[in-house]
């Protein structure tokens, strides 16, 4: 069982670099599944179970005549090919969707920010307590990566699980793995910690009053030094 489960994630992860590396171009057809048994050296259950998985994050569609065509994964893919294409050698399109996802995360810290301060009876206790180890570390600097990465990590998922909306958790936990990935290459230089962290402390001070255009400016400055840093490593 061990070894099926172990040719099935293989295969699928082999035919998945194929698509995003554009081996495989949108609107090809995959050979007939008796034939990548074959090719592969896997039982036609193994073939069947990688279609599948493919099928359903959107790498392929199988045809009524059982064919199996190859798709846009930019426009059919799930959630779940962002994490294939990152990890993939496909620069100019890891770069792009890169970009869109730094995008996208700017724009809902942005929004969590005007709901935390439209709504006078959210709690904001976990943020005051991630906001009170920051200050901790900035009367006392430790050159800690590990707990560097936690706090900042831990602010962001703060701001977010105050807001209530669990789809920006969903989101935030999706990308936590890479996130914290990312985080740690960036404090690297732990000398730009100080300047982070009273940005973080800007943003919190300007939530509690209720001023919505310093608490995103604030929080835009650190966002957009960590896209420039992070697009930067990915070249």
């Amino acid at each position: 069982m061990g070894n099926l489960t172990n040719m099935t994630t293989i295969l699928t992860k082999k035919l998945k670099t194929d698509i995003i590396n554009g081996v495989y171009q949108p609107g090809d057809r995959l050979l007939p599944l008796r034939e990548l048994a074959l090719k592969y050296g896997v039982s036609r259950s193994v073939v069947n179970s990688v279609i599948s998985t493919l099928s359903a994050q959107g790498f392929v569609s199988a045809s009524p005549r059982h064919y199996v065509i190859v798709n846009d994964i930019m426009k059919t893919g799930s959630l779940g090919i962002l994490d294939d294409v990152l990890e993939s050698q496909n620069q100019p399109l890891k770069l792009r969707l890169l970009k869109d996802v730094l995008v996208y995360r700017k724009n809902i810290e942005m929004e969590a920010i005007h709901i935390i301060i439209c709504n006078n009876h959210i709690d904001l206790s976990l943020l005051a307590n991630v906001i009170k180890e920051q200050k901790k570390w900035i009367d006392n600097p430790k050159n800690d990566l590990e707990l560097l990465v936690n706090l900042d990590m831990l602010f962001h998922k703060a701001l977010l699980e105050s807001t209530d909306n669990i789809v920006y958790k969903l989101i935030h936990r999706h990308f936590e793995a890479f996130s914290q990935k990312m985080i740690g290459y960036f404090y690297q230089n732990y000398k730009l910690t100080d300047k982070i962290f009273n940005l973080y402390i800007e943003t919190y001070e300007a939530i509690l009053a209720c001023d919505e255009k310093k608490a995103k400016s604030a929080l835009s400055n650190v966002l957009d030094q960590g896209a420039q840093f992070v697009l930067q490593l990915m070249k």
